[in-house]
Order: structure tokens, then C-alpha cells, then sequence
């Protein structure tokens, strides 16, 4: 019994050690605040995350290895990363770069993940690009541009212009207002609390939005998209699902089509003119109107007129109803 316990305690220790040994910290380097303006930070293998803060800027370098790698100490690690990449590491006339590249020579994949934890001054811009990880972009305030092809990303209290990009996840957004534009070929999109002009498509996923305020435009080809608490000029359209939207304030046209679903509408009573087509429109308590009603398309004015709403689906039905 006692060897039992010995050797599951020796086991539970190596396991521990290699667990910690998943993940090392290269180096970590600080930075004077004030002398930021910008970021320009890419890694060909890791992921980036980028948080404002009112404290010391600094660069977390951290390792991981990759695939079928395996090492038995830290300074092996180390060793293949000094190897294998170049890092540009530093201030360079206001701009905080952070730049991790394979060196030429060295083909196939990479050997190790690259990924970076950065702590910068909250009004910055910033430039950050990564081949094969996520990245997180939190409380920032400028022009934000980031973009990667093979993870997610996140987008949390940003305040300005922003570009988000992936080719190979999904996007999450909240608490953020500005000029925001993001984009994914393979993944969802999800948007809490915004507010601005918003431009938001995917080829390969849902489309959801809550508590969104201003212009709102949303495409996607490959799945259903569901707004809650929305105000302001929206545009939704998609080509493979259904459309779920509760409108709380219209100030501007709105517009909702599918080719692959029905649309589910939801807005507060008052004059519109209305163009709702599909194999079937439903309208409850359909009160003081003028125009055209028939079993796949009405048309015409309610409550006097007003902003126009168009629901048009060619694969099913349009329900129409009242907050």
C-alpha cells in the first residue's frame, strides 16, 4: 500500500510538472507609460491579447509547444524559440512593437505557439496580427485593427474605429461604440451593448445582437441571425437561416430578408409603411391601415405611415407583431 501511494504521489507530481511545462513565460519586459502611442504587435502562431490600463505597460512573451513537440526543461524551450524566430521587441518612436517571425530556413509548421499578454496605455492605436490564434482587444480608446486566421475574436470596451477580421473563428463583441467593422469566414458573431455605425458579416455562421444602438448592418450566407433591444437604421440579411428580431426603436428604414427561413418580427406600434412578403405573411392586429393584403405579401401604410419596414423571405413565412 505504501508503494501505491509513493509512486501515484511521484505520478501526480510528473503530470503536475508537465502541465505547468504546457505554458513558460519567455520573458516578460515593462515599458514607460506615456511614451506610447500606438501598437503594432504579430506572431506567426499564438494568441494576442491587448488590455488598456492606467498602470505600467508592459510585453508577457509566453511559449507553448506545438503538435508532437516534447521537452523535458524550460531552457530547451527557450533554446528552439531562439532558434527557430527572430522577435523585434521594443519602443520605437512611440510605437510599442512586439513582432515574433520564423527565420528563414526553417519550413513546415511552427514549432511553437507564440502568444503574447500586453498591457498598454488605454488611448493608443494599435496594429496586431496573428496567423494561428485568438485575439482579445479590451478597453482601448483610438483605432483598433486586428486580425487572425485561425482563431476568434474579442472585442470588449472599445471606443473609436474598429476592424476586426478572422478567417477561421468566431467574434465576440461588447460594450464597445464607434466605427465598428468585423468580418468571419468560419465562425458566429456576437454584439452586446454597442452603439455607432456597425458593419457586421460572416459566411459561415449565426449573427446575434442585443442592446445595439445605431446603424446596424448584418449579412451572412450560412446561418440564422436574432436581434434583441435593437434601435436605429438596420439592415439584416441571410442567404441560409431564419430572422428573429425585436426592434425597440425605429429612426431609419428597416430592412430584414432571408432566402432560407422565416422572419419573426417584433416592433412598437406606430405608423409605418409596411412591404412584408413570403409564402405567408402574418400580421397581428393589423389597425388603420391602407393598402394591400393577400396571403404571401402586404403592403401598404399603418398608422398613418412613417419609416418603411421591408421582411422579405422567398422559403417561408413573415410574422409580424406589436410591442
Amino acid at each position: 500500500m505504501r508503494y501505491i501511494i509513493l509512486t501515484t504521489l511521484l505520478l501526480t507530481s510528473i503530470f503536475s510538472l508537465q502541465a505547468q511545462q504546457k505554458k513558460i513565460t519567455y520573458t516578460t519586459k515593462t515599458f514607460k507609460a506615456s511614451s506610447i502611442k500606438s501598437l503594432d504587435a504579430s506572431t506567426s502562431g499564438g494568441s494576442i491579447q491587448v488590455e488598456g490600463t492606467s498602470g505600467e505597460a508592459s510585453v508577457e512573451i509566453v511559449l507553448s509547444p506545438n503538435g508532437k513537440l516534447k521537452y523535458s526543461r524550460i531552457e530547451e524551450l527557450k533554446s528552439i524559440f531562439e532558434k527557430e524566430y527572430d522577435l523585434d521587441l521594443g519602443l520605437k518612436g512611440g510605437t510599442l512593437v512586439a513582432k515574433v517571425k520564423r527565420k528563414s530556413g526553417f519550413s513546415g509548421n511552427n514549432s511553437l505557439s507564440v502568444a503574447y499578454i500586453i498591457h498598454v496605455p488605454t488611448k493608443i492605436s494599435s496594429q496586431v496580427k496573428t496567423s494561428g490564434g485568438s485575439i482579445s482587444m479590451s478597453n482601448l480608446t483610438g483605432d483598433q485593427t486586428f486580425a487572425t486566421s485561425g482563431g476568434s475574436l474579442t472585442a470588449n470596451n472599445l471606443n473609436g474605429n474598429i476592424n476586426g477580421k478572422t478567417s477561421g473563428g468566431s467574434i465576440t463583441a461588447k460594450s464597445s461604440q464607434g466605427n465598428i467593422q468585423i468580418s468571419t469566414s468560419g465562425g458566429s458573431i456576437t454584439m452586446e451593448q454597442l452603439s455607432g455605425t456597425i458593419v457586421a458579416k460572416t459566411s459561415g455562421g449565426s449573427i446575434t445582437a442585443k442592446q445595439v444602438v445605431g446603424k446596424l448592418n448584418a449579412a451572412t450566407s450560412g446561418g440564422s441571425i436574432n436581434f434583441d433591444s435593437i434601435e436605429g437604421d438596420i439592415q439584416a440579411a441571410t442567404s441560409g437561416g431564419s430572422v428573429n428580431a425585436t426592434i425597440a426603436k425605429i429612426t431609419n428604414p428597416l430592412s430584414l430578408s432571408t432566402s432560407g427561413g422565416s422572419i419573426n418580427l417584433k416592433i412598437p406600434k406606430g405608423g409605418y409603411n409596411l412591404d412584408l412578403s413570403g409564402t405567408r405573411v402574418n400580421v397581428n392586429n393589423l389597425d388603420n391601415f391602407s393598402g394591400s393584403t393577400k396571403r404571401d405579401r402586404v403592403t401598404g401604410n399603418v398608422g398613418g405611415g412613417g419609416h418603411s419596414v421591408t421582411a422579405k423571405t422567398s422559403a417561408g413565412t413573415v410574422n409580424l407583431s406589436w410591442l
